[in-house]
């Protein structure tokens, strides 16, 4: 555990958040409905940031965009 405490704790990435979903349904299945709460909520976390993702890059897209046709 001590280890843990010694990791970088740099801003939440989508891999970051896909290998937690892992080892969290790994739990689940050895241990049961206990960690299917804190799964599922993780599961949702990863869907939100995938959006807020592609809604930044869209953004992004239709920015260069209209900087394109102006100039």
């Amino acid at each position: 555990m001590s280890e843990w405490h010694q990791r970088d704790h740099g801003p939440i990435t989508e891999e970051k958040l896909v290998r937690a979903v892992h080892i969290l349904a790994d739990l689940v299945e050895d241990h049961g409905p206990t960690f299917r709460p804190l799964y599922q909520d993780l599961r949702q976390q990863l869907a939100e940031h995938r959006l807020r993702e592609q809604a930044a890059a869209a953004a992004e897209a239709r920015a260069a965009q209209a900087g394109s046709k102006v100039a």
